[in-house]
């Protein structure tokens, strides 16, 4: 099978370093191979009215127990 990529190194011997190509960065091949996809607008208020309330809810729950955790601490 013949394939150029491929090549054999000694053993017990170091390989040899891939060279960098300096022309083009990552980011540049990306775009130029159409592979880099723009990020689609993110919108804050994706949660329902409903949701944020019980969202705050549980924080608020949460936060009595951490007062009552000192409470408990102190005496």
């Amino acid at each position: 099978m013949q394939n150029p990529a491929l090549r054999q190194e000694a053993r017990y011997e170091p390989a040899s370093v891939i060279p960098l190509k300096r022309g083009e960065s990552l980011l540049h091949w990306l775009e130029s191979n159409g592979r880099l996809m723009p990020r689609e607008g993110v919108v804050e208020d994706d949660l329902p009215d409903d949701a944020e309330e019980e969202i705050a809810d549980l924080m608020d729950v949460e936060a009595e127990d951490d007062d009552d955790l000192s409470d408990d601490l102190d005496d």
